[in-house]
């Protein structure tokens, strides 16, 4: 894990390395081990490339931005992760001269030899911007899921990219006045717009290839790879648990090697719970609210396999001073679950771990949310039972067209986003077959997830953590689309293909067969009114973001209106 900034200009700029400093010192947090900034002259472009290092893969002290013009032609800011490294590399020795044993110098080969396509070569998560200086080209891409993030700003004559948008803005940048539309419609940024004035993030499974073009730069956003439609294949559980076991639990496994502690986020869950079943780490970490009648370190402690859990809580009154430095970390409002990770991440690190492993993605592969049910019990009610029949035109009006429910179950909006969020559903469900709970879960894939691992990416890199996403593996993501719906939400359970899977690692019987366990929470007593308001919570993490970047009251006003 690392942060980068990249700029490109027409003309040469006297302080373009001052600017990638200064721009950089916003990053310093998602790399503690090296700090710099190169610059290098195509024919048509001036590039500035900074980069602050994480050490995870190679423990020497590498320079960066990595410089491979000398043996590959590439000079590379790159921000993640790639697990099938070491296989590559193999693949592809006889043709390099390698001077690192770090997978970017793996991508920079692979760049080298497959240009575009090396992308559907590489397992990992990535957001990275590489130089061409052979072929005068500059190329930005982003992983499949969108794990780690790259944002970017096109401006006069120069275009900008970063980790974070944070390093994409003045301090105290200027708000949209007109809200991004997914904000307005999930409470959230998303999607390509943020709510920062001219930054746009680079969607995931995109790539921007930037070459000469006179004198005029012309960002065009193009995708590598999207999630597959939904095809299932005809197959009964047993032989999907076949498949599916083995490439789970390499998919972790693979995470999990590492050249630094490696800890594990273990909620008692599902998807944690089989996280532990392949590891047995010793190295675990539970937010826990007993005290609050939030009990999840029993649940913890059972998929431990018998190693200790450390338990992380922490008050109201600790979330609410922490919310400003939460905010500024995560460059836009999120959750309240990025409050449990900020305080859970805190105790990681502070015990010398630099990976965390955790369980984004399960819940959307693998049909794990409730809204799932819900559309399920409201399809077979509308299509299976016999006393309706005859009476379609009344089930329309009272359910309504499939994408109106989708969009009222995610719009937060109200009446006046309506429509907004009838274009989403409408727009992401449009790329798959399915019932309505299989496309549902494509447009949580691309909307409520992003924010989801957002939080997972601001709130590790917030404490000089590296997050992995096991479930997130392409492998899996692809099979996911495989699996009849059936095995997903089922009239008895929900990721019944998942807690097959669980029950074949040996994970307990009683977290197999759980039904009420949620995700991370706060205590619904925090709400002034003793009851769950995300209303409130709304207000206070948007309140902390305006404090956290200094926007003026004006600008405050606007955002919450």
């Amino acid at each position: 894990m690392c942060g980068i900034y990249t700029r490109m200009t027409l003309r040469r700029r006297d302080n373009s390395d001052s600017d990638a400093r200064d721009a950089l010192e916003e990053l310093e947090h998602r790399g503690p081990h090296a700090f710099g900034v190169r610059e290098v002259k195509l024919p048509w472009v001036e590039a500035t490339l900074g980069m602050v290092r994480l050490k995870v893969v190679d423990q020497s002290d590498l320079p960066v931005p990595y410089d491979f013009r000398s043996t590959l032609g590439v000079l590379l800011a790159y921000n993640g992760e790639v697990y099938n490294w070491r296989e590559l590399r193999a693949e592809i020795s006889d043709a390099v001269q390698w001077t690192t044993q770090c997978d970017a110098e793996v991508v920079a080969a692979a760049w080298r030899l497959w240009g575009v396509k090396s992308l559907d070569r590489l397992n990992g998560m990535w957001g990275f911007v590489l130089v061409d200086v052979l072929d005068g080209v500059v190329f930005a891409a982003r992983d499949r899921a969108g794990e780690k993030p790259l944002y970017w700003r096109l401006d006069d004559e120069a275009i900008s990219f970063a980790s974070e948008a944070k390093a994409l803005v003045a301090y105290g940048g200027e708000l949209l006045r007109d809200s991004c539309p997914d904000v307005d419609v999930f409470e959230f940024s998303m999607s390509e717009c943020t709510p920062f004035e001219e930054v746009n993030s680079i969607d995931p499974g995109c790539y921007m290839l930037l070459q000469s073009e006179g004198d005029v730069l012309s960002p065009d956003v193009d995708r590598w790879w999207e999630l597959p439609e939904h095809s299932p294949i005809d197959m009964s559980l047993e032989e999907l648990t076949r498949e599916l076991t083995p490439l789970i639990a390499d998919a972790i496994s693979i995470r999990y090697v590492s050249e630094v502690p490696v800890a594990i986020q273990l909620s008692g869950g599902l998807d944690s719970a089989i996280i532990q079943a392949v590891v047995n780490s010793d190295r675990l970490y539970c937010v826990d609210f007993a005290r609050e009648g939030i009990d999840n370190l029993s649940a913890a402690r059972l998929a431990s396999q018998g190693n200790p859990v450390v338990p992380v809580s922490f008050t109201r009154e600790d979330m609410m001073a922490a919310l400003p430095a939460i905010s500024w970390h995560l460059d836009f409002p999120a959750t309240w679950s990025a409050c449990c990770q900020w305080f859970m991440n805190a105790r990681i690190a502070h015990d010398g771990n630099i990976v965390v492993l955790s369980g984004e993605g399960a819940d959307e592969l693998f049909g794990g949310y409730t809204r799932y049910r819900v559309l399920r019990a409201l399809r077979v009610l509308a299509e299976s039972d016999p006393h309706l029949a005859g009476y379609e035109e009344l089930v329309g009006r009272t359910i309504g067209p499939w994408n109106d429910v989708m969009a009222r179950m995610l719009n937060r909006g109200g009446r006046k986003t309506h429509e907004e969020a009838v274009y989403y559903v409408q727009t992401l469900s449009a790329k798959t077959t399915g019932s309505p709970e299989t496309k549902m879960a494509r447009v949580d894939f691309y909307t409520t997830m992003q924010v989801l691992l957002r939080m997972a990416d601001r709130m590790s890199s917030a404490f000089s953590l590296e997050g992995r996403a096991p479930f997130l593996d392409y492998r899996i993501m692809e099979l996911s689309a495989q699996i009849p719906e059936k095995f997903k939400v089922s009239p008895v359970s929900s990721k019944l293909a998942l807690r097959s899977v669980a029950m074949e690692l040996g994970v307990d019987k009683s977290i197999i067969h759980e039904r009420t366990k949620v995700g991370l929470t706060i205590p619904k007593s925090w709400s002034p009114q003793g009851t769950w308001d995300r209303g409130w919570f709304k207000e206070e993490m948007h309140k902390a973001w305006i404090q956290a970047f200094r926007l003026e009251k004006e600008d405050s006003n606007e955002l919450q209106s």
